[in-house]
């Protein structure tokens, strides 16, 4: 069992920065130091130089990861991946990265806007076998993966509740027809277990945050969760859906709440007016968590 105390986590990549050398992009990405392991949670959108430059303002070797983990296979996750192998690799030729994602993280994904008549690709931008070159070594898996005891990805995430669905924007192509994605399959999370209860790590939560909070508790087998962080997927959600969330988080007496992402402006103010400022708090690329004593503190390292 993880000590908070050993716990720091740096929101890399955001679509805000409260930090005033660090860049946003639409995106998200985590740095994540548990005891001794290093995990990169996803990688952003891929602009030139954000995550290279947010990595530099707090002193993070690429080539210093131990773990790459993909929340699932959209663009504003992986887009960032070749360029932080390449920043890697330049550090350190010849070493090997072990990226951790779903089967079905490279299969082409398509959104569709109100503006646009089709569908336009929102996958990652690279293929798997132009990413070996530069040091990456997949571990694809449906099922959770153990990083460490204490560590865990969720693997693939059963939508349970009446209430969390995949939003009716995403796209997958079969033959020559767009259809919707209505499962997004390869959407995970990552799972600390610590002394205070389990802290989740979103990335999108497309296929529910409260579905994937259900799937943590029966995975690890621990009821108590403490902190749930990274994007929500709820900028879109209708009244009965962010009633549902916000019955299920105090009905689960989650202690912190970090949004981030696409949780959307209403729904993140929502959260904030009925779980109250010491519960939630926006998580926006330059902010470290850490523990002192069990207590979170949320700051900047200037």
């Amino acid at each position: 069992m993880l000590n908070v105390n050993d716990i720091k986590i740096i929101t890399l990549v955001e679509n805000t920065s409260v930090h005033p050398f660090m860049m946003a992009e639409w995106g998200l990405s985590f740095y994540i130091k548990a005891g001794n392991q290093k995990i990169l949670f996803d990688t952003g959108s891929g602009h030139p130089g954000v995550l290279q430059n947010n990595m530099q303002v707090y002193n993070i070797e690429a080539c210093s990861i131990d773990t790459i983990v993909l929340s699932h296979g959209h663009q504003d996750h992986t887009g960032g991946l070749r360029n932080f192998l390449k920043m890697a690799f330049c550090q350190k030729p010849g070493n090997s990265y072990k990226i951790i994602a779903h089967p079905e993280v490279f299969q082409p994904k398509f959104v569709k806007r109100l503006s646009s008549p089709i569908p336009f690709y929102f996958g990652c931008p690279y293929n798997e076998y132009e990413l070996l070159k530069y040091g990456a070594n997949f571990s694809f898996s449906k099922n959770p993966i153990n990083i460490t005891e204490d560590i865990i990805t969720s693997g693939e995430i059963p939508m349970l509740n009446d209430f969390e669905s995949v939003e009716p924007t995403f796209y997958i192509k079969q033959g020559d027809s767009f259809v919707q994605d209505k499962e997004l399959i390869d959407d995970m999370a990552v799972i600390l277990i610590t002394n205070m209860g389990l802290i989740v790590i979103l990335g999108c939560a497309h296929r529910g945050m409260i579905n994937t909070l259900y799937h943590a508790q029966k995975i690890t087998g621990i009821n108590e969760i403490y902190m749930v962080i990274g994007g929500t997927h709820l900028a879109l959600a209708n009244e009965k859906r962010l009633e549902f969330t916000v019955n299920e988080i105090k009905k689960l007496g989650i202690k912190k709440l970090g949004v981030s992402h696409c949780t959307g402006q209403y729904s993140s103010t929502r959260l904030l007016n009925e779980t109250g400022p010491n519960v939630f708090f926006h998580n926006n690329a330059g902010n470290i968590l850490q523990f002192e004593n069990n207590l979170l503190n949320i700051g900047l390292m200037m």
